[in-house]
């Protein structure tokens, strides 16, 4: 009898272990949501006030373009005029490749 009881014991011990291990999950997810959240709003307020300051600096929109075409040449990111050249050269190969099949098929 005293193994049952002491399993039972050691049974009830794991469970409310398992419980309160889930309860502090949950508050720990929620504490860093929370602040997650905030800390993103702030990073975001900051963002706007140094767009909104460089705006009143360089004369606005232009200098955004240029902050993203910057950034994107940064990130490696190809520029507008980089993809429409690609797009006419796929399509001078696709013309090329459909031209060789039809040949090929005569």
């Amino acid at each position: 009898m005293t193994d049952t009881t002491s399993t039972n014991d050691t049974v009830t011990e794991l469970n409310a272990t398992a419980d309160k291990l889930t309860k502090a999950a949950r508050g720990a997810f929620t504490r860093i949501s929370e602040t997650g959240r905030d800390w993103f709003q702030e990073l975001v307020k900051t963002g706007e006030a140094l767009r909104d300051r460089n705006a009143k600096k360089s004369g606005g929109a232009k200098s955004q373009d240029d902050w993203r075409a910057r950034l994107a040449h940064g990130l490696g990111l190809p520029t507008r005029e980089e993809m429409e050249s690609l797009d006419k050269k796929l399509n001078r190969i696709s013309r090329k490749v459909n031209k060789l099949a039809r040949e090929q098929k005569a």
